[in-house]
């Protein structure tokens, strides 16, 4: 099963679309950064800093689907 997110990749030739998702992913990343350079409590950094590995990791695998055409 292909979810929408990989198909529109794979069929985003000019990287427009990849483009798009990688940006909304990063401005995501760095609210998340921001609010950790603001100090919280250790449990909240606890799940922030988890949230901040798991949108790394999503940018890293829509680079890789956009890649595969």
């Amino acid at each position: 099963m292909m979810l929408q997110l990989e198909q529109n990749l794979k069929n985003d030739v000019s990287g427009i679309y990849k483009d798009e998702v990688l940006g909304k992913l990063n401005q995501t990343a760095s609210e998340v950064r921001f609010e950790l350079s603001q100090g919280v409590d250790p449990e909240q950094y606890d799940k922030l800093s988890r949230f901040l590995k798991a949108i790394e990791s999503g940018m890293e695998v829509v680079e890789e689907v956009w890649a595969q055409k």
